[in-house]
């Protein structure tokens, strides 16, 4: 019998340390097992760092200045060994059949890039009802692009790069878009591969700075395609 692909999942982490531990015990508990977790600490004045080296096993912790999620991502990716990469917020978890339903969409088809899976987005437990209503209504079960949600093979950031850290929020769709341009094949699972955690900080946050990525972002693959007629124009993102 094959054995699995090798996963990475990588973990950036900035003083998450209530919610941390969720998020390593859903990857510890796939049906198919991470190759390895790696837990990037963006600089935590908390103790998340220790949290994470605690785990031991499949599991590392490395620890370098704050510089943002997307720096996180891209120090993860750099260190990881395996041949597919995956990414999980540190507040976030994954259900336990994540892993093992986008890796069969893989072996279903194998000239997939990337697997996209469902998103269900959930209130964080411990927030008092006045926190709760000053949450939008959240939405159902829903497909989404996020990087929580993503499984990609390593050799797609050779081809179109990192994260770029010029956004606050917007990172994961500008790379999405870069990727999109350079047709990289993208597959879609219709199970729930992500649980998003919804709380007060990363609420106010995306509030904030979505608006404003999602304009410059826009801007940046209408120049792309000026530059280079070649690239794929697509309006997902």
């Amino acid at each position: 019998m094959n054995k699995p692909p090798r996963v990475s999942v990588i973990v950036p982490c900035y003083n998450t340390a209530a919610y941390l531990p969720e998020a390593l015990d859903s990857l510890l508990a796939q049906q198919v097992l991470p190759y390895e977790v790696l837990v990037i600490d963006d600089g935590s004045t908390d103790t998340s760092a220790a949290i994470a080296e605690g785990y031991g096993g499949i599991v590392t912790c490395i620890r370098h200045s704050h510089q943002g999620i997307a720096a996180s991502r891209n120090a993860g990716v750099q260190q990881a060994q395996g041949d597919f990469i995956a990414f999980l917020d540190a507040d976030d978890y994954w259900p336990t059949d994540s892993l093992s339903a986008r890796l069969a969409a893989f072996a279903d088809t194998p000239a997939l890039d990337g697997v996209f899976g469902l998103i269900e987005a959930f209130v964080s437990p411990e927030l008092s009802v006045a926190e709760q209503q000053q949450l939008a209504e959240l939405p159902g079960i829903q497909s989404g692009r996020l990087a929580g949600a993503l499984l990609v093979r390593r050799s797609v950031f050779a081809r179109i790069g990192g994260f770029n850290g010029e956004w606050q929020v917007g990172e994961t769709m500008d790379w999405i878009a870069r990727a999109q341009e350079r047709h990289i094949a993208f597959g879609h699972v219709g199970s729930v591969v992500l649980r998003r955690r919804i709380h007060t900080v990363n609420t106010v946050r995306k509030t904030q700075c979505l608006q404003r990525d999602y304009l410059h972002i826009l801007h940046a693959a209408m120049a792309r395609r000026r530059a280079d007629p070649g690239l794929q124009t697509s309006t997902e993102a």
